[in-house]
């Protein structure tokens, strides 16, 4: 006998709290994989907007590269090396919050902001600039926002895997470990519940035939 039905029962109540269970775990299972194949439309919903991004951000660099070397042409090499050294750099931050997602799964959100004093200056000397050389900054940025929107689905994706992680190890242990050792010790009470009943009927019938006897 296994160590899992040594401490069971067999009693008719116990095999009736027993199915309970099994059915409650049965029913646990379903809600599991309900989740589980809502959380998988999720992922896969997220994972098919991260090809736009990245060619938004291809895109963003590819234009602010190429406005780059207008500025150059225009006014050279030197003159762009100039204006950078005295340039103030681009200060920036993450924002980071939440939403509710799928199941209400908090899902992380990434805002990116431009810090500064709120004057609104330049960060050179327009005069001396060309206007190509501010269009690529401004591509620049463009790319570092669409690429902050990247990581926050990225960060999404790797929340929604964690979680589908965990039901899947749920759904695993319920179907392959407590679902069987409850089929196990059902049938263990039912073979015991049967050889009861028919040694009640051959006691029953032996007594009945004594009675006939002495009759």
């Amino acid at each position: 006998m296994s160590v899992e039905l040594a401490g069971i029962h067999p009693t008719r109540i116990e095999l009736v709290r027993l199915r309970r269970r099994k059915a409650l775990a049965e029913g646990i299972v379903d809600i599991l994989k309900k989740d589980l194949d809502a959380l998988t439309g999720a992922l896969f919903e997220l994972a098919q907007g991260i090809p736009p991004i990245r060619g938004q951000i291809r895109e963003a660099l590819r234009e602010g590269y190429e406005l780059f070397v207008e500025a150059e042409m225009i006014v050279g090499s030197r003159k762009i090396e100039e204006i950078s050294l005295g340039a103030k750099p681009i200060e920036f931050d993450i924002q980071i919050g939440s939403r509710s997602g799928v199941l209400g799964i908090q899902l992380p959100t990434f805002r990116f902001v431009e810090a500064g004093d709120g004057s609104g200056e330049p960060r050179y000397n327009l005069l001396d600039a060309p206007a190509k050389l501010d269009e690529s900054t401004l591509k620049i940025k463009e790319a570092l926002i669409h690429t902050v929107k990247l990581a926050e689905v990225q960060a999404s994706l790797n929340e929604i895997l964690d979680v589908m992680s965990v039901k899947r190890r749920q759904i695993n242990r319920l179907q392959y470990k407590v679902l069987p050792q409850l089929d196990m010790a059902i049938r263990y009470i039912e073979l015991i519940l049967e050889e009861t009943e028919r040694q009640d009927a051959i006691r029953v019938r032996v007594l009945q035939r004594k009675r006939k006897e002495r009759a």
